[in-house]
């Protein structure tokens, strides 16, 4: 999140599955990691990149819940920031809110995780973006009833609880 300057590179579909057979071997945790072990560059790891913000199911639900009362239209990043942005603002029923409980990472990292979380959910297949900027939701990756958990989450949820909502709609691996 932040700080590392990140170029997207092109490679042969044989290459990548020699980079995927690299990875798995190595452990590394990407592919970015797969490649610095393979030139010998030392990778670092540390405190820093541990997430220290709200929690990743409270984003997903956020996220997700951003095609709740516009099922068919696309959003940009902006839009779901903001929406995002909105939900975390909001009290709970016991008064706090995620921005309260966390505010320099809400002013500070934000939308880094926001991005981390959409690209994580296309992966798992509930969202894509089939032009750059644009989201769309996948209706066929959620039921009504995850919908109505999806609800209940961001209006109920205490501060601090931790779940995995992709783990906790459906198993996508």
């Amino acid at each position: 999140m932040g700080g590392k300057k990140r170029y997207p590179i092109q490679i042969a579909a044989e290459t990548k599955a020699a980079l995927d057979k690299h990875q798995i071997a190595t452990g590394s945790k990407s592919y970015g990691e797969a490649i610095a072990k393979l030139l010998g560059v030392k990778v670092t790891r540390g405190k820093n990149k541990k997430h220290t913000g709200v929690p990743a199911s409270i984003i997903d639900a956020a996220i997700l819940r951003c095609w709740d009362y516009e099922r068919i239209r696309d959003k940009t990043r902006a839009e779901i920031t903001n929406s995002v942005r909105e939900a975390l603002e909001r009290p709970y029923p016991t008064g706090t809110s995620w921005m309260e409980l966390y505010p320099r990472w809400y002013k500070e990292s934000l939308e880094d995780y926001v991005n981390d979380r959409l690209q994580s959910l296309k992966r798992r297949g509930f969202i894509d973006n089939p032009k750059k900027g644009v989201w769309t939701m996948s209706w066929s990756a959620i039921t009504p009833e995850e919908v109505m958990f999806l609800r209940l989450l961001t209006k109920y949820i205490e501060p601090s609880k931790q779940l995995n909502i992709p783990q906790l709609l459906k198993d996508r691996e």
